[in-house]
């Protein structure tokens, strides 16, 4: 984002970690205003007009729309003069709206700013770090809403996203027709409601969970 305003110094660059939700409020306090008290954002006005360190310690991205995710952008950049420029992003992956994403990632972002690599098996001591974020993100979220219902779970439980519910048996046979036929046990496994099988969320989340355990002590043993 590029932001010119009267009497603004050129040529000042902010690394710190800003939501969009943050520009409203910032915006009124560069015109002294106050903020809405129904605003969720945090002004970092100090940071354009006096070059002050004003960012977040990190930042929980949502999305319930292609797929069912979470992502949490934090940690120390590897360069020791600078601050806390969000090194990592952690994504956790509650549906995969048929795309067979792992259900976790985490990525090097200065390292790899494509988020090529998957890093979340060589490095589970960053995605414990950045789970323990997540949870104490959501605990304060769910403190302050007026429903005490979590909108991502509310989505899973209606089937996933909108466009990928009821759809999987067709998708499969596409993938059949396009030579792709590969994925289509993988796709039954992770998603047996798709063909009718009554599904236990207890039990499904427990079989994933014991799953990814097996999955991290065997590359551990093969490390």
């Amino acid at each position: 984002m590029i932001i010119r305003w009267p009497g603004l110094p050129g040529g000042r660059r902010d690394d710190g970690l800003h939501h969009n939700l943050d520009l409203a409020p910032t915006l009124a306090d560069m015109l002294g205003r106050p903020p809405m008290k129904s605003w969720e954002g945090w002004s970092y006005a100090a940071s354009l007009l006096r070059g002050e360190e004003c960012g977040r310690e990190f930042l929980v991205l949502s999305q319930c729309a292609h797929v069912c995710q979470r992502s949490v952008r934090f940690g120390p950049s590897a360069a020791a003069e600078q601050m806390a420029l969000g090194r990592w992003l952690y994504i956790r992956t509650y549906h995969d709206g048929f795309n067979l994403f792992p259900d976790e990632m985490l990525f090097d972002i200065e390292a790899d700013p494509h988020e090529q690599v998957n890093l979340a098996d060589e490095r589970p001591d960053v995605c414990k770090d950045a789970v323990y974020l997540l949870n104490e993100w959501h605990d304060a979220m769910m403190k302050t809403m007026d429903s005490p219902t979590d909108p991502l779970w509310t989505v899973i439980r209606e089937g996933g996203p909108f466009h990928a519910r009821g759809q999987l048996k067709g998708y499969c046979k596409f993938l059949e027709s396009t030579e792709r036929a590969y994925a289509i046990e993988e796709l039954k496994r992770k998603h047996p409601g798709e063909f009718g099988a009554t599904v236990n969320p207890l039990d499904y989340a427990h079989k994933t969970m014991q799953e990814s355990l097996v999955k991290k002590f065997q590359n551990k043993l093969e490390g």
